[in-house]
């Protein structure tokens, strides 16, 4: 059992259970030891009394009044009296002349043993010497209380219901903390760093609050680090763009005043710089997006369309790197959201697959809307990417292959946009190599509809 309730319900459980069989032990083996002539006396004691009440009732000329010597239960004692070894009143008991003998020969008048399964008890009345009281009943045995056939299943089932209540009011009690902290810990994962548990936490032992709280200052600092990133990201990102604007105006000046023969050494650096330009707007849009921004304007998005144009748009730029793109299922799809993201999004995807697939291919688009969700799916013909490096292909920056992305134009941003923004959506993605080469790569979007 991995989980830790069952583990405490369980163990719990088991230990009640251990405690009421050792209770049961303990009361056998007090019940055994009990002396002897005390319980000798009370129910002897008994026995004369529903004997000498019977004979009374008898010399008053009553009817039934045998029925007092009659067993009440299985376990209650069953009377005869006997008279110079004769029966007097009851039914004939086995061993009681015997019983009766011994009785009559013993210093306290009494008599016990035990004739096959039974108990016999003789006892010589006070007021009639003559006359000799025997009892007859099933051996009784020290557990007699834990076995009681008539309400032995009501006590099996308190016992069972009782001690697994409490058993699971104490598991649930004593593993809430660890389910608090599971939760939080699981936000956080999922970039919740907003989340506080000490709160939460109150009645729980002086540890777990320790854990608690040193877990809200961990949450402080690692938001605190990840904002200083982001705006040091974000500052960084604007401070370049001056410079760059400049540049390009200065680029443009000298262009005008150089000779033809150094014209492909400024269409380089214009390159560059649009290349440099562009990745410093991918990093303003990664910032705003892992700052939560983003979201603050949504619409009714035609998903279908927006699908459509973007393909039509990629489709010119696979014809210049010798492939094409293709449009299979294109369900009827619509959803709330921001459309530039979405926009961005699905272009980051397409483009990448453009980029990578095989020339003479086809990058294979497919959108299908179900169940309140819309899954896009973009599959190309390329190398594909190793099983370890799935996940991370979304982290910022991050190239399977350097050389490769930098010689296809690849920034190592654009999947990390596409994730964020997918993710503001309330969605997922994954990506996986397909069966027969090519990566693919899925966009599911909640709240998709047939529009």
């Amino acid at each position: 059992m991995k989980s830790l309730f069952l583990r405490l319900l369980v163990s719990l459980w088991l230990a009640m259970a251990l405690l009421v069989g050792l209770f049961a032990v303990i009361h056998g083996w007090a019940f055994a030891s009990e002396p002897g002539a005390l319980r000798r006396r009370l129910g002897t004691r008994t026995l004369e009394l529903r004997a000498e009440r019977a004979i009374l009732c008898a010399r008053d000329g009553l009817s039934g009044c045998e029925q007092a010597l009659a067993p009440l239960d299985v376990r209650d004692q069953r009377v005869a009296v006997y008279r110079d070894g004769e029966l007097a009143m009851g039914e004939p008991i086995e061993g009681a002349l015997d019983a009766a003998e011994r009785a009559r020969s013993a210093a306290d008048r009494i008599a016990v043993e035990v004739v096959a399964d039974r108990e016999v008890t003789a006892v010589v009345l006070r007021r009639d010497p003559s006359l000799v009281a025997v009892g007859t009943s099933p051996v009784r045995s020290p557990w007699v209380f834990f076995i009681m056939p008539d309400t032995l299943p009501q006590r099996l089932i308190a016992i069972v219901g009782v001690t697994g209540l409490v058993a699971v009011l104490l598991a649930r009690y004593l593993s809430r903390p660890i389910r608090v902290l599971r939760g939080a810990t699981q936000r956080m994962a999922a970039g919740d760093l907003s989340v506080r548990v000490s709160q939460r936490l109150t009645g729980a032992d002086g540890e777990t609050l320790a854990l608690g709280r040193d877990m809200d200052r961990m949450a402080e600092r690692i938001e605190e680090l990840l904002e200083t990133q982001r705006r040091l990201l974000r500052d960084v990102s604007h401070e370049l763009r001056s410079p760059l604007a400049r540049l390009n105006i200065a680029l443009e000046l000298v262009r005008r005043r150089s000779p033809p023969d150094v014209e492909p050494a400024f269409d380089r650096i214009e390159r560059e710089t649009d290349r440099l330009n562009g990745m410093i707007g991918e990093l303003l849009t990664l910032s705003r997006l892992e700052s939560g921004r983003g979201m603050e304007r949504t619409e009714r998005v035609d998903l279908t369309a927006l699908v459509e144009q973007i393909v039509e748009d990629a489709a010119f730029e696979a014809e210049q790197q010798g492939c094409s793109v293709e449009l299979g299922a294109r369900d009827a799809c619509a959803l709330d959201g921001n459309e530039e993201l979405l926009r961005r999004a699905i272009e980051n995807v397409l483009r990448n697959a453009v980029r990578f697939t095989e020339p003479g291919t086809a990058v294979r688009v497919d959108l299908e809307c179900r169940g309140g969700l819309a899954e896009l799916r973009v599959r190309d013909r390329g190398p594909g990417v190793p099983e370890g490096a799935l996940a991370d292909i979304f982290k910022p920056f991050y190239r399977v292959d350097d050389h490769r992305a930098r010689g296809a134009g690849g920034t190592g941003i654009g999947l990390a946009i596409t994730q964020r923004a997918v993710l503001l959506h309330g969605g997922e993605v994954e990506a996986r190599n397909a069966e027969g080469g090519g990566l693919l790569v899925t966009l599911r979007l909640p709240g998709g509809a047939e529009g």
